[in-house]
């Protein structure tokens, strides 16, 4: 799975050198969908190539303006265009799909440890019924 952070740059690594076609299309075109409200994004993001892995740099809110953050699928495409707005007719040159999962780092969450009962009238444990089986 590939997290990625909103508004910062993310550098993912993938091995898509054993699925590339080599000597032909050079660009690499994605396409994430937002597995809740099924809207697209696409982006051309920068790829580093090495022996091993293709490291790709997506930055978040430059290169793509993701939605809402969460769950989405991606798209790997292997095009000889660099000017694409959508994958129509891109079926045949798929190298790689799987899950993203986009994370916003400026909303933090709430953690909870335990629960201490206060004197309020409705928050304390007399307020509780048990019921055995």
């Amino acid at each position: 799975m590939v997290v990625i952070f909103k508004d910062t740059t993310n550098r993912v690594k993938f091995n898509l050198a054993g699925k590339k076609n080599i000597g032909t299309n050079p660009y690499i075109f994605v396409k994430l969908v937002n597995d809740m409200t099924k809207e697209a994004y696409y982006l051309y993001p920068a790829e580093i190539v090495t022996p091993r892995y293709s490291e790709l740099r997506i930055v978040e809110g430059v290169d793509v303006n993701l939605g809402a953050k969460g769950f989405y699928t991606y798209t790997i495409y292997q095009v000889d265009a660099d000017d694409l707005t959508d994958d129509t007719g891109l079926e045949d040159n798929i190298i790689e799909r799987g899950k993203a999962l986009v994370k916003d780092n400026s909303v933090t969450e709430v953690s909870y440890t335990e629960y201490t009962p206060t004197s309020n009238k409705n928050t304390t444990n007399n307020n509780t019924q048990y019921i055995s089986i």
